[in-house]
């Protein structure tokens, strides 16, 4: 990571708010999903398998899948994706650290923003490709989105962070311990926790 001014969660929600509302009325009429990042300010959204101890601030609009904050310094706010629907034995399977602070999390969406890393638990090889560089896959160049993500990264200065396995292993062994979950949730449905 670079060492520019770390992206606080207030100033993110006002930026992307009025971004979207900018491509809103660019692209009037177009459906636009956000590129994978609708914010999310309601205090109940959350599900079993959310660690209970971040603030969910954006979903990607596909099967619940949702990011989180958790505040442990000035510099580190670890990123957490939560998704829900990919039953797993541990808590880890369900939720992935993707980035040590927003700064990290929004340059791994550089080029075609965020709602394909939801198939990291699914397809982990793809998702580690598609991100690598930048991808041209129809399904995920609908231009009100590149836009958006344009006009974000243009906002914030952020650099592309490639997305890969070590990482995200590194994020896991350094931050899943700080995460917390809803006891009764992985008493009832957790075979073997991490």
């Amino acid at each position: 990571m670079n060492n520019k001014q770390i992206i606080r969660l207030e100033a993110f929600r006002n930026v992307v708010e009025e971004l979207a509302t900018e491509t809103k009325n660019e692209f009037p009429g177009l459906y636009f999903d956000y590129a994978g990042m609708i914010l999310i300010n309601d205090k109940t959204f959350i599900y079993d398998s959310s660690p209970i101890n971040t603030e969910i601030f954006a979903c990607t609009g596909g099967d619940g899948v949702h990011y989180s904050i958790l505040e442990i310094s000035e510099t580190i706010q670890p990123v957490v994706m939560t998704v829900p629907m990919n039953f797993g034995d541990s808590m880890s399977e369900y939720n992935w650290i993707i980035g040590e602070n927003l700064n990290e999390f929004l340059s791994i969406g550089y080029f075609n923003g965020w709602f394909p890393l939801e198939q990291l638990c699914y397809d982990n090889e793809w998702v580690i490709d598609f991100y690598a560089t930048e991808n041209m896959e129809e399904t995920y160049q609908k231009n009100a989105e590149i836009q958006f993500v344009k006009k974000l990264r243009s906002k914030f200065g952020y650099d592309h962070v490639p997305l890969n396995n070590e990482r995200l292993n590194e994020l896991a062994d350094n931050y899943f311990h700080y995460l917390r979950f809803n006891a009764e949730f992985v008493e009832k449905y957790i075979k073997k926790g991490k």
